[in-house]
């Protein structure tokens, strides 16, 4: 008769063994995923450090833009004093001469508001970009992760993409 305990570790050896004859066969298999994985990784982690740069650039050039229209008011405000004190009659050469450097500070404001404004639309077409790269990388990686039987590998978010691309360069491992 024949121990339960043999029969059992007959059992566990099987399956450990089916296992591993597993991932042998998925590291010699998938040779060629997996380097194409790693470098989908190395790109997906740039793309998502460009569209986190993009992000923190545009929200600064909003906090600007929203500063400059503030200072925009308040001059326009100015300007339209002036406009009310001449249409109620003449002005003295005085107050011509505020009225045009006032005018003439408020024109170089708008200018200068209009520049930021064309930077950040600018950068929102980079973000655009970033954003169409980032997803196209992710969809690529985890098509890949699939057909190498891993259809639950995590990509990473772009916060996250970001975060492992500053690590890496910080520790000089980026390719």
């Amino acid at each position: 008769m024949r121990s339960p305990g043999r029969f059992l570790l007959f059992v566990v050896l099987v399956i450990v063994g089916v296992k591993l004859s597993e991932q042998a066969y998925a590291l010699v298999a998938f040779r060629d995923e997996r380097v194409q994985a790693r470098e989908l990784r190395t790109q997906l982690l740039s793309a998502g450090a460009e569209l986190v740069d993009a992000r923190l650039e545009a929200d600064s050039l909003r906090r600007v833009i929203a500063a400059e229209d503030e200072r925009l008011e308040r001059e326009l405000r100015v300007v339209q004093r002036f406009h009310r004190q001449a249409r109620r009659g003449p002005m003295t050469a005085e107050d011509f001469a505020a009225y045009g450097q006032k005018l003439e500070r408020y024109n170089l404001n708008v200018v200068s508001r209009n520049a930021v404004l064309r930077r950040l639309e600018a950068l929102h077409q980079r973000q655009h970009a970033a954003v169409t790269r980032y997803n196209l990388l992710a969809d690529s990686l985890h098509a890949l992760a699939v057909k190498m039987g891993q259809p639950y590998y995590q990509v990473p978010t772009a916060l996250e993409a970001a975060a492992e691309a500053r690590e890496r360069e910080r520790d000089g491992v980026m390719e």
